[in-house]
């Protein structure tokens, strides 16, 4: 959702904050191209309770923080809201036209949203039909998001007190369909594996039709070994590290470890269930699945989901459309899986 609309300084920066990390991408355009300006992150920050001020003022001082160390120059951010935040329902609009279009969506977003539309923001897109037109009128369906005023305006506070003009809000999912898919319409899967969550997206013509949220994740991993192992928190870190290095090394899954394998059990079965539900209503199979986020590049998951799976399965390379100083590519690819939400972001305002 846009909130408000500035001139450019051919600066664009893109801010994800996370449960425990703040990320940011600043970029700039160039012509035609887009160009790596800067980027920086922080996985040292505390939990945020955005209900106790305390935390919001923390928040705001730990972004101006990083903003200043890494040297970032960008006057406005666009900034993730996290997913569970934002309501997101496919909605059907029968007989509309261009000037009752508005009035329909806000009339069955009344049907689906569980709280008073005055207390929401909302922010619908028209989905392409068959032929992959947007119809301008009869019947069609729309993507709507809503997200509660209350936190939105929190976030105008943080990003006031850090001094970064906040100029929009926008769910972690879009931002992550416009680094990693792009213009590619095919019907595909997105699963972000994150440090506290993981996140799954089924995505056709742009759109996430179906979502789902899991609390396996990176850190679950970790704890698994930790408790198992003897280990502490930071060994079994570095364990589960050496452990990827060593299994990227050989390509094999002779060896995978029956105490992850039955640790990432429940990310495995949401993705066959999401994988067969869209089947059924679609007749149609996804393309591919693409991995994201820091828990991606762990124990050679791409390998192991796509052989459990039966599908293709890849790692999300979020810096496929910026150009970038090639003798720092060993290490955007390594960060790259934590940065495509801030990537995505960071992009909005130059797409």
């Amino acid at each position: 959702m846009s909130l408000f609309s500035f001139g450019g300084d051919n600066l664009f920066l893109g801010i994800d904050i996370g449960d425990s990390s703040l990320k940011m991408v600043e970029l700039k355009k160039k012509g035609r191209k887009i160009q790596l300006s800067n980027y920086a992150f922080s996985e040292n920050v505390s939990e945020i309770n955005f209900n106790k001020v305390e935390d919001i003022n923390y928040l705001a001082q730990a972004i101006a923080k990083v903003i200043k160390e890494a040297g970032l120059k960008a006057k406005r951010a666009t900034v993730s809201l996290p997913t569970f935040a934002v309501f997101s329902s496919i909605i059907n609009i029968a007989n509309a036209d261009k000037k009752t279009l508005a009035d329909s969506v806000n009339e069955e977003a009344k049907k689906v949203i569980p709280l008073p539309l005055e207390e929401m923001i909302l922010d619908w897109k028209v989905i392409p039909d068959k032929n992959g037109k947007i119809p301008v009128s009869g019947n069609m369906q729309v993507f709507l998001t809503g997200s509660p005023k209350k936190l939105v305006r929190k976030y105008i506070d943080i990003f006031k007190q850090a001094g970064v003009v906040l100029a929009s809000l926008e769910t972690e999912t879009f931002s992550l369909v416009r680094s990693l898919v792009g213009d590619d319409k095919a019907p595909m899967m997105i699963v972000e594996i994150g440090a506290n969550s993981t996140d799954l997206s089924i995505v056709k013509e742009s759109i996430p039709v179906l979502n789902r949220s899991l609390t396996v994740c990176a850190s679950t991993v970790t704890k698994v070994l930790s408790e198992k192992l003897g280990m502490t928190y930071a060994q079994a870190e570095q364990f589960k590290l050496d452990l990827s290095i060593s299994l990227n090394a050989d390509g094999s899954q002779e060896d995978f470890p029956q105490l992850i394998t039955k640790t990432l059990e429940p990310i495995i079965t949401e993705m066959q269930y999401l994988i067969d539900f869209y089947h059924s209503q679609n007749n149609e199979n996804l393309e591919k699945i693409i991995l994201s986020g820091g828990g991606s590049l762990f124990l050679n998951l791409a390998d192991y989901f796509s052989k459990r799976l039966n599908t293709k399965v890849i790692i999300g390379n979020p810096w496929n459309r910026i150009e970038y100083a090639q003798e720092i590519r060993p290490v955007l690819e390594e960060v790259g899986p934590k940065l495509a939400v801030a990537i995505g972001l960071a992009m909005r305002e130059i797409e």
